[in-house]
């Protein structure tokens, strides 16, 4: 059986063989030799996906505190919604109030407003160093304080939320990026019968391909789908999807199984087959080890992921 492997964001410092190995080894702790007479593939998207982002960063951009020394680069202009809608959902998600909400946007204006020099090293002094920018806009100084909100409540989960919203959204707005990695991982998808294993946007990267192919009349066969630490319940992720067309699991893929840690901050312990789509197979029972509680490592081992795998391989 061919097993076809995509990673989600992070990854542009890795290579393909070293994923592949990685995530081969991490299931074997678990179950020994289980893909041992299995033809398997990593796709590999990272680097060049890192790359042409980078390569069309704008000049300017907005300072995000609390998580390290990050930015948003202001050329993309629904960049700030996005990241805006998925971590408001985060925050709501944890219980934040509104008026928490607005206290903390009110807060990064009077650190970073206005632009000056005094504001900017008071700012950089209470947030433990790292690059500050002034904040311009209340969009902005929204962002900024859920950003901070959602970094105090996990600093690990909320880096890893920023990081993945940021390759996400240049994926499902930009169609010169989801070319990038679309040409990358749909010759792989040609292969039949295929068992695809996902984790985090490549679970986006899959679905959206497996769609198109779909409408197509593309004729392949996907014995099994497995997503794990998927964002494709948040919000911000459904809408930039569809409808039109509908949300549907491709007919072809035969057996959908989601995997999820209630405390993973990029899947927010949504149940896909009752906020994405009919039919698929939810587990959420994960208990995900790593830091951030998304890591793929944390993922590959759990005994439903393992079973589903048996069963078809």
């Amino acid at each position: 059986m061919k097993v076809l492997m995509i990673h989600g964001t992070g990854q542009e410092d890795t290579t393909s063989d070293k994923l592949l190995k990685k995530w081969t080894e991490s299931l074997h702790k678990a179950s020994p030799g289980l893909l041992s007479s299995s033809d398997t593939q990593m796709a590999y998207y990272g680097k060049p996906l890192a790359d042409w982002i980078k390569s069309k960063k704008g000049k300017k951009a907005v300072g995000i505190w609390g998580l390290k020394s990050v930015g948003i680069d202001i050329d993309y202009e629904d960049e700030e919604e996005f990241l805006t809608e998925v971590f408001q959902e985060a925050a709501y998600d944890q219980g934040v109030t509104e008026a928490e909400i607005i206290q903390a946007a009110v807060k990064a204006n009077h650190l970073v407003g206005g632009g000056h020099t005094e504001a900017l090293v008071k700012a950089n002094h209470l947030i433990g160093g790292g690059h500050v920018v002034p904040v311009d806009n209340f969009i902005a100084r929204r962002l900024v304080g859920l950003v901070k909100i959602v970094g105090k409540l996990s600093p690990a989960k909320g880096e890893t939320l920023f990081y993945l919203s940021r390759q996400a959204r240049a994926y499902l707005s930009s169609p010169e990026t989801a070319k990038v990695v679309d040409d990358i991982v749909r010759p792989l998808l040609q292969a039949s019968p295929q068992v695809l294993i996902t984790h985090s946007l490549g679970s986006v990267v899959a679905f959206k391909l497996l769609r198109e192919m779909h409408m197509q009349g593309t004729s392949i066969e996907i014995p099994l789908l497995i997503t794990m630490g998927s964002p494709l319940g948040l919000n911000a992720f459904k809408k930039r999807l569809g409808p039109p067309p509908p949300l549907l699991k491709p007919s072809f893929v035969k057996e959908w199984r989601n995997f999820y840690d209630p405390s993973d901050f990029v899947a927010l312990g949504k149940p896909l087959g009752k906020v994405f789509a009919d039919g698929i197979i939810d587990d959420g029972k994960v208990n995900n080890t790593t830091l951030n509680a998304h890591g793929i490592i944390g993922y590959l081992p759990h005994k439903g992921v393992i079973d589903a795998l048996k069963k078809v391989l």
